[in-house]
């Protein structure tokens, strides 16, 4: 009976310790497929339709398990874009990343891109970057060439803090209309 009690509490206490530890590093990526088609531009891009979209991110946000001392959670971002149109492609022009401050941090688009017809691609921050803070954003400006469905465009936050998993998306918003 002595044993089993000992077993026992061995496989607990491995059981809370794998719950505790964080999973390896993964480097971070922006996924680029057959989709995904690069574009020349010479000069300005002229969309028919467009918008700049707001997204609100959380890279870190205050917790309620610190108790009398404030302390940060970190959090892994995926920034989705999904192009919902049946049949036309969309154009991908910017996705600027800034900071709590509003200061810009990184543009992880170099050269915009099509994105095909009911494609998404993503753009992840890793939760070790804590650079944006908890008022972290994005700026997405995509279009096309003929009228199109919106694309859903959201961020997905997920961390966790001791046994304790968080995970929510937040929806972009749109800031600015084009329509030439």
């Amino acid at each position: 009976m002595k044993l089993h009690k000992i077993l026992l509490s061995a496989w607990f206490i491995l059981v809370l310790l794998s719950l505790s530890c964080n999973p390896p590093e993964t480097k971070e990526t922006t996924e680029l497929s057959k989709h995904i088609l690069p574009i020349n531009v010479t000069g300005d891009l002229n969309f028919s339709v467009g918008q700049m979209v707001y997204v609100p991110a959380y890279s870190q946000i205050h917790s309620v398990y610190a108790g009398p001392e404030d302390m940060l959670i970190s959090f892994a971002v995926t920034l989705s874009i999904r192009n919902t149109d049946l049949e036309h492609p969309i154009i991908i022009k910017s996705v600027s990343y800034y900071d709590n401050d509003g200061a810009f941090l990184k543009e992880y688009v170099k050269t915009p891109f099509q994105l095909s017809k009911m494609a998404s691609v993503s753009f992840n921050i890793r939760q070790s970057d804590e650079s944006g803070g908890v008022g972290a954003n994005f700026i997405v400006k995509w279009g096309a060439e003929e009228v199109v469905y919106e694309p859903c465009i959201e961020a997905v936050m997920i961390g966790a803090h001791g046994t304790h998993g968080f995970a929510w998306r937040s929806p972009g918003y749109v800031v600015n209309e084009i329509n030439n």
